[in-house]
């Protein structure tokens, strides 16, 4: 229980950040805003760790480090580049519909890598909150945060969208078994570390760095991305992490999936956005997927 608490609490943190990043991604590129939001999250769990008094360096195998380095690479590097990307092409909209590939994807690798398999409950639970986001996501005009794209913006998001789900899902899958015997904070902090590394590497290399660099400058737009980042790189991302630690990868990939369904309703609530048809049945069905894969 207490892991899929912590999946759907990333969930709704993710669906508050989600917001936020699209509004901070209109001045920020993908690349600075990727550093940006790793270093708050950085700085955020060193402090944790430090108010908690846990080790930075725990004694674990140098296979656990590695592990957990490829995994933020994959999962923040090159994922949230991706997903930043898809993002600033699609819109809030249809990068909710790309995002429906995150759940099957971790199904496959939890399958090919850790031999899970879901019962019948878990199957139908899936299936309707997956059903319950492309639902709620079929009239792309009922989102005020959707713009409209050019067709090659589109294929170019899409594109990306895809390519940031399959990396975020095996990055997470690939330190399921390690989570089981390491500390949360430890591993967000050696994850988010790899990919703060990997990305100043990149924008070293960059022959643009110089622009990136000036993008990370202190700017209006921090008011907007920094609680983007709080909620979304430091809480969202811990509870991702702990909820996969306290649960089965394909359990809490399926409550992970709620956050579209958030988006939803924290849009109606924040943004005045009206309440469709198509959203209240995608609503309802999510919630019931969602008990019905908790408590099966």
């Amino acid at each position: 229980m207490m892991g899929s608490v912590f999946a759907l609490g990333s969930a709704f943190f993710w669906a508050a950040a989600v917001i936020l990043f699209k509004k901070s991604g209109e001045v920020f590129s993908p690349i600075s805003l990727n550093i940006y939001k790793s270093l708050v999250a950085m700085v955020l769990v060193t402090i944790t760790m430090l108010a908690l008094q846990i080790p930075f360096f725990p004694d674990q195998p140098l296979n656990s480090w590695l592990i957990l380095s490829l995994s933020g690479f994959l999962g923040i590097t090159l994922a949230d580049l991706f997903f930043f990307m898809a993002l600033n092409r699609l819109g809030a909209g249809l990068v909710a519909i790309v995002e429906c590939l995150y759940l099957p994807c971790v199904l496959l690798f939890s399958f090919l890598l850790l031999d899970e398999s879901l019962g019948i409950g878990g199957i139908i639970g899936g299936l309707m909150v997956l059903s319950a986001v492309l639902v709620g996501s079929l009239k792309k005009k009922d989102l005020a945060l959707e713009e409209v794209v050019p067709p090659t913006d589109n294929l170019a998001g899409i594109i990306a969208g895809v390519l940031a789900m399959i990396f975020l899902s095996l990055g997470i899958v690939i330190i399921k078994e390690i989570l089981e015997y390491t500390d949360v904070f430890w591993a967000t902090l050696v994850r988010v570390s790899a990919g703060v590394v990997t990305l100043m590497i990149m924008v070293a290399c960059h022959p643009q760095k110089k622009r990136y660099l000036a993008e990370l400058k202190w700017s209006r737009s921090w008011l907007i991305a920094l609680p983007a980042s709080i909620c979304g790189n430091y809480i969202a991302l811990l509870l991702w992490v702990a909820g996969m630690k306290y649960t089965t990868a394909s359990q809490a990939a399926i409550l992970n999936q709620m956050s579209t369904i958030f988006i939803f309703i924290l849009a109606a609530v924040f943004l005045k956005e009206k309440i469709t048809a198509n959203k209240a049945v995608a609503i309802c069905m999510a919630v019931s997927g969602a008990l019905l894969t908790i408590f099966t």
